[in-house]
């Protein structure tokens, strides 16, 4: 995947397209942390990483529900969203280690609020604003 980034998007349409770029690198049991300010492209490059999984429908990011999963993606997908979570031990409440244990792929919005609680190895997309469209570079955790 490293050979994807660093990149540079333009448009949401772009950041989904690269989601399903970076849907052709990952396997059951990757994490895909997701860092980067409101309104960074988070929820859309994870709607092309579903699409390029084969999700169908459209999805929406879990801010209110904190998780949301699409079993009918290959591998599963099962994405969350920790903005609205104030401790590890809220996170750790909602199911956190059982998910780790599943075979899917999970993708993680806002990680940066609780970086102890992203594994080792996981893959660190770290997305900032330009004038003009969004810069996305890549790291190991």
């Amino acid at each position: 995947m490293q050979q994807l980034f660093p990149t540079i998007v333009q448009s949401p349409s772009a950041m989904k397209s690269l989601g399903m770029k970076v849907s052709k690198h990952l396997q059951a049991g990757d994490i895909v942390a997701l860092i980067g300010d409101l309104g960074a492209g988070k929820t859309h490059l994870t709607q092309g990483i579903a699409e390029g999984l084969g999700r169908t429908d459209s999805i929406t990011s879990p801010t209110f529900s904190l998780v949301n999963e699409y079993p009918e993606c290959r591998p599963e997908l099962i994405h969350f969203d920790w903005y609205r979570l104030d401790t590890p031990e809220e996170l750790l409440s909602i199911g956190w280690e059982d998910y780790l244990e599943r075979d899917a792929i999970l993708v993680v919005e806002w990680p940066d609020r609780f970086p102890e609680m992203v594994p080792a190895g996981s893959h660190c997309l770290h997305i900032e604003h330009l004038e003009s469209g969004r810069s996305i570079t890549y790291q190991r955790a």
